[in-house]
């Protein structure tokens, strides 16, 4: 067990079991958040105008132009804006995960409505993805938003497959979302992980709206629907505080308590869950990169980290969820004190995506592709 530490420069500390830190104090998610700074100051040159071109290009033999994932947050919310003011003939997708807050409902409906955007809800049927989420429960794995992360992939490419769109634009940037350690996280596509999960924790439900992306599905989705994914905002100038003013002024949207607090269920997962059963609180990688963006300082994080964590109705959101998900307050307790299990205890595609790697790296430039995300 190492001794206690915590960055000099951010809020990371050592309940990532794998940080790193150097002489002066600096760790390991500073560097590498320079060195994708780096790398995005380069696709700052590639700038965003650029980037509409080759957009509009393809997609004007296409119904729309583009597909532009929104769950009402800051980013996706910000991303449809800039979209819109391109000029771009967006479609937005929302992921119902039958979790959303009154915020998230009221956004994508203010900033659809307002911005004369078409919009495609889809949801999984519930008693599919209730199924999913309790195996995850029981199978004591830390990553318990992996059901939702994953149908949300697998739900883009399936409206941009129906619609027949050329690319999908999310709201995934390295100025919210580069800290991250992956300790706390799993690889949220590897079907073979779900699966073998489900298998063996899960009550037998047959999954047949779960849109699971397994790499046969991925694979046509990149290579022959030809499919590309961009996250835009690391094309543009971003800031997260600026946008959510500008935000609430022309569209009269609103914020949300916490990062991801658009869904209930994660709200809780990462609020209650993860810091009271694996000893995670996801709000200091969130702050983190508060910080390296210059959003945030230092002291100010230090001193939210204080405060209470959950910030909404605690024992409002657990009677919800329990009585949804049909658990008894003992199941619950159970599952937060049962053996805490690896993700890497079960199957998983990472061989096989370590193979398909060697083998793209040997043929031309193009032949194929796993992942097209910029």
């Amino acid at each position: 067990m190492k001794n206690y530490q915590i960055c000099s420069c951010c809020v990371m500390d050592t309940s990532d079991p794998d940080i790193q830190f150097d002489s002066t104090g600096i760790c390991s998610h500073c560097k590498e958040y320079e060195k994708l700074k780096k790398n995005r100051l380069i696709k700052l040159q590639t700038n965003f105008d650029d980037l509409v071109v080759k957009i509009k290009k393809r997609g004007k033999s296409h119904p729309y132009d583009c597909a532009a994932g929104i769950s009402g947050g800051t980013d996706s919310s910000y991303m449809l804006h800039q979209l819109k003011n391109s000029g771009l003939r967006v479609l937005a997708v929302h992921y119902d995960s039958g979790w959303n807050t009154e915020e998230a409902v009221h956004n994508v409906k203010a900033l659809t409505e307002k911005m004369g955007i078409d919009l495609y809800r889809f949801s999984v049927d519930w008693e599919e993805f209730k199924a999913l989420q309790i195996a995850y429960l029981k199978a004591g794995v830390i990553d318990l938003d992996v059901p939702t992360d994953h149908a949300l992939h697998g739900g883009l490419y399936k409206a941009a497959a129906d619609n027949n769109v050329p690319f999908i634009l999310t709201g995934h940037n390295m100025e919210t979302e580069c800290v991250m350690p992956q300790s706390w996280v799993t690889d949220k596509l590897d079907s073979s992980n779900l699966m073998d999960i489900y298998k063996q924790y899960g009550s037998g439900l047959k999954l047949k709206t779960f849109p699971l992306q397994t790499l046969f599905t991925k694979f046509s989705n990149y290579n022959i629907r030809k499919i590309e994914m961009i996250f835009v905002l690391n094309f543009v100038k971003y800031n997260k505080k600026e946008a959510g003013e500008m935000l609430k002024k022309l569209y009269g949207w609103e914020p949300v308590r916490v990062k991801h607090g658009e869904s209930i269920w994660t709200r809780f997962f990462q609020c209650h869950i993860l810091p009271n059963r694996f000893g995670v609180d996801k709000r200091r990688a969130h702050f983190s990169n508060l910080i390296l963006s210059n959003v945030m300082s230092r002291d100010e994080a230090l001193g939210e980290l204080t405060l209470p964590i959950y910030k909404d109705n605690f024992e409002q959101d657990k009677q919800m969820i329990l009585n949804r998900y049909e658990i008894t307050e003992s199941d619950f307790e159970k599952y937060m004190t049962q053996e805490i299990k690896q993700h890497s205890d079960f199957k998983t595609e990472k061989g096989l995506k370590n193979a398909y790697a060697k083998i793209r790296n040997i043929l031309p430039n193009g032949m194929l592709n796993i992942s097209t995300r910029h």
